[in-house]
């Protein structure tokens, strides 16, 4: 008897844990109508809207109290060639979008409802990442799997992001509020910065505050332009933009010369990330690794970056003190709008990058941590 109340016990516990992803994952996430309530959260989809193998693609969409919006792309890698099409990580693979989205909003960060946070009664409008395009592409990329397979990885990212803001827009009544901020974090944050000038010219040119931040999203490729146009197939006004190495610099000095003092850029970045190092390294050499020594090239090129950004008009927000990880070695985590770290002041700038966006949205445009990129690191 005690064996056959163990195992009704076991099959207790494995419906409540199934019914309560379901609810979590699903039920919680209606599909968006005209008229939708304020401080609830739907689902956004349509019919051109795919992840990268196909599957169903959904953004997300709460109505606020204010007549403000906050547009987040989430992160997740990139895929630029046939290699890393075939890399077995999220970026390429099909994940329960439903899934990143709550944690995405539900582990602490900027999109989560945090208490006390300055965007509490915005509308807020989620990418889940899953086209490894930076959001920004409309290709079908065919290439051969490990297994000598033909396959497509759907660069859907532009289209997904396009459908759905025609969609909040034509149904949610937020078509011309006061202020908008456009964000992302690691490829997240790439998208913020390709797809800022798309969003203000298409969606929200009103917006009396228009302001853009970057999260550790800074990586160097000769090739940026040609993956762009060719890889994801970008559309040509954003991929043009892509004159140089850097990205995120060549987007955000486009912004700055169209705005002007109209929009507020930010970029934030940790001294040594680990993750973007990494990255780099493959970039640099074709080896997906890390070391101290790739933590100082991405150093550097963060130092070398500064002036350039400062002179398009960015304020930035570097910081330290949190490790990659727990990998011993001296790298520094990577992101932080993600995470419950974005809400609390370092003790070296007496402010938090939430408190450095929330000024910047009120025409209260700082700097703060600079002088890290000097900072000499001793060796493990």
């Amino acid at each position: 008897m005690k064996k056959l109340w163990k195992i009704l016990g076991i099959v207790f516990a494995v419906l409540f844990v199934a019914a309560l992803m379901i609810y979590l994952f699903v039920l919680q996430y209606p599909n968006l109508k005209a008229g939708p309530s304020v401080g609830k959260w739907y689902r956004v989809a349509g019919r051109e809207m795919k992840t990268s193998e196909g599957g169903k693609y959904r953004a997300f969409f709460k109505k606020g109290s204010e007549n403000k919006v906050l547009v987040y792309f989430a992160g997740g890698g990139v895929s630029i060639n046939e290699e890393t099409a075939r890399d077995d990580t999220y970026n390429t693979t099909e994940i329960f979008i439903d899934l990143l989205a709550n944690v995405t909003m539900n582990m602490g960060g900027l999109a989560s409802e945090a208490e006390g946070s300055p965007f509490e009664n915005w509308s807020m409008i989620l990418f889940p990442y899953a086209t490894g395009d930076f959001h920004a592409g409309t290709r079908e990329y065919h290439y051969t799997d490990h297994d000598g397979k033909e396959k497509i990885l759907y660069h859907n990212g532009y289209v997904n992001y396009t459908q759905a803001m025609q969609k909040i827009t034509k149904l949610a009544g937020i078509s011309d509020p006061q202020s908008v901020v456009v964000t992302g974090y690691s490829a997240g944050g790439f998208a913020a910065a390709l797809l800022s000038d798309d969003i203000f010219t298409n969606y929200f040119p009103q917006a009396d505050s228009k302001n853009v931040l970057v999260d550790a999203a800074l990586l160097l490729n000769d090739d940026w332009h040609a993956i762009a146009a060719d890889v994801w197939q970008t559309p040509k006004e954003i991929s043009d933009k892509l004159t140089g190495s850097n990205l995120t610099l060549d987007c955000l000095r486009s912004l700055h010369e169209k705005y002007g003092s109209q929009i507020h850029l930010l970029f934030a970045s940790s001294t040594r990330d680990g993750d973007l190092a990494k990255v780099q390294n493959y970039f640099d050499t074709g080896v997906m690794d890390v070391s101290e020594k790739e933590a100082d090239i991405y150093q550097q090129i963060l130092k070398e970056t500064i002036p350039q950004l400062k002179a398009a008009g960015v304020s930035l927000f570097l910081w330290d003190g949190v490790p990659w990880y727990d990998d011993p070695r001296n790298m520094t985590a990577h992101t932080i709008i993600a995470t419950p770290a974005v809400w609390f002041p370092f003790e070296e700038h007496k402010q938090s990058v939430a408190g450095w966006l929330q000024d910047a949205v009120n025409g209260k445009a700082a700097d703060y941590g600079l002088d890290l990129v000097h900072k000499q690191y001793p060796k493990s």
